[in-house]
């Protein structure tokens, strides 16, 4: 679990008389898990009800929606004092998300601690420019850019199927399915370990995996290849003993593309096995990689859900900036989703599947809870002043949150709700260099 961690210093600025400003040093993950923390760290540093705060940003990793309320609250206490809140050292992909709610009109980000006390002179000496903003931070605002469609990769000519079985052992069936996929002019290939067939994966680019349960039943298997971009439009079916094994890794659990539960009919198998070879060249022309998984509201399994969505838009996007919009917009969709749509309901799940193409990046988030009035809330997005009402929310109602659906919608592309406000599909474009 990623915590967050502070500390409070003081600067002294040389003038007369001289100004104290008190310093707040944070480490860490600024969300869900953490804000009270946060929300602590600020009002410890508030003691004492000082006209300045410097919060040096620069070893935060990550801040969601509700931590961003709190500085504007925050921010606002200070400017009724006749003061500022200022942000030193923010990190570009920190930043990011700040940017695109308009955060940096409100409140000053400096280069370093050192610049932040400069500019708090300046403002003592009532000598300051317009709201300074660290460079990195600056570019990441940049308009967004068009991308250009990237061709389609070619079609592998002539080429039959590649077919890999995962069995225990050779049995009447495995002999059957050999005989099935030779006679249509594919290769065949059965083995029995699954870290053998992970080792041969690229040797053998399978372009269908029968798996039976009993060689990867903690789904390790399944994970190793669809996290893994290269990987991940092989089809797997997987072959369960019994239902009971299906669930059996439902705390957090990435998915096969199908499976059949024994015992079933080999015309099932073989209409599904045939099925899945046709589509799968078809969607290697269009896809690049498809991750479907789901997880229970557990902190661990949000933890997971977290590394894998990064780890997926991580090998989709190249553009810095571009990763982390759309992490922030997703986790903030499975935080809202975790806590808002499963009211925290640890035995809740949550579903995400990402479908990457050559253009875009498409993530669907759903969960159990019963929604909400999406239209309401996506009906106030197109107005100008959408952050201004927000943050007269947060300042004047004193509300922590307000700020998620807005920061989705400037971090994505696209933002759309389905079925009753528990299904979210957020899309952000891949800009191409």
């Amino acid at each position: 679990m990623p915590k967050l961690t502070f500390k409070t210093q003081t600067h002294r600025i040389d003038r007369e008389p001289p100004q104290e400003v008190p310093a707040l040093v944070l480490k860490g993950f600024i969300d869900a898990a953490n804000y009270m923390g946060f929300e602590k760290a600020l009002e410890r540093a508030d003691g004492g009800s000082p006209r300045f705060l410097l919060i040096d940003f620069s070893l935060v990793n990550y801040i969601n929606s509700t931590g961003i309320s709190a500085l504007i609250r925050f921010s606002e206490t200070y400017k009724s004092r006749g003061g500022l809140l200022c942000l030193a050292a923010v990190s570009r992909s920190v930043g990011l998300s700040m940017h695109l709610l308009g955060v940096t009109s409100l409140i000053p980000f400096t280069q370093d601690v050192q610049s932040g006390l400069d500019y708090i002179s300046g403002f003592l000496d009532g000598t300051n420019p317009a709201m300074p903003v660290s460079a990195g931070v600056a570019e990441a605002a940049a308009g967004p850019r068009a991308a250009a469609p990237a061709p389609a990769p070619a079609a592998a000519p002539g080429e039959g199927a590649h077919v890999l079985v995962l069995s225990p052992s050779a049995t009447r069936f495995t002999q059957v399915v050999e005989h099935r996929f030779t006679h249509l002019r594919g290769t065949y290939h059965m083995l029995s370990d699954a870290g053998e067939a992970l080792r041969r994966f690229e040797e053998i680019a399978p372009d269908l995996v029968v798996l039976d349960e009993r060689c990867d039943p903690e789904g390790d298997f399944v994970n190793k290849v669809k996290a893994k971009k290269k990987r991940s439009l092989t089809s797997v079916i997987k072959l369960y003993p019994d239902q009971a094994a299906v669930g059996r890794q439902r705390e957090f659990k990435i998915w096969e593309n199908d499976y059949l539960v024994d015992p079933f009919e080999l015309q099932e198998f073989f209409a599904l096995t045939e099925a899945e070879l046709v589509r799968v060249p078809k969607d290697r022309k269009v896809f690049s990689q498809q991750v479907r998984f789901d997880f229970l509201g557990k902190k661990e399994c949000v933890e997971n859900a977290y590394r894998l969505s990064d780890l997926v838009i991580r090998q989709a996007m190249e553009e810095e900036d571009d990763v982390a919009s759309l992490y922030a917009a997703v986790k903030e969709g499975i935080d809202n989703a975790v806590a808002h749509g499963n009211r925290g309901q640890e035995d809740q799940g949550v579903e995400v599947n990402f479908l990457v193409d050559n253009t875009k990046v498409t993530v669907l988030i759903e969960d159990q809870g019963g929604g909400f009035d999406f239209e309401y809330y996506l009906s106030k997005l197109n107005r100008e002043d959408a952050f201004e009402e927000a943050r007269k929310r947060i300042v004047e109602e004193g509300t922590r949150g307000g700020l998620g659906i807005l920061l989705m919608s400037r971090c994505a592309d696209r933002l759309h709700y389905a079925g009753n406000g528990n299904i979210l599909r957020l899309e952000k474009n891949i800009t191409v260099s």
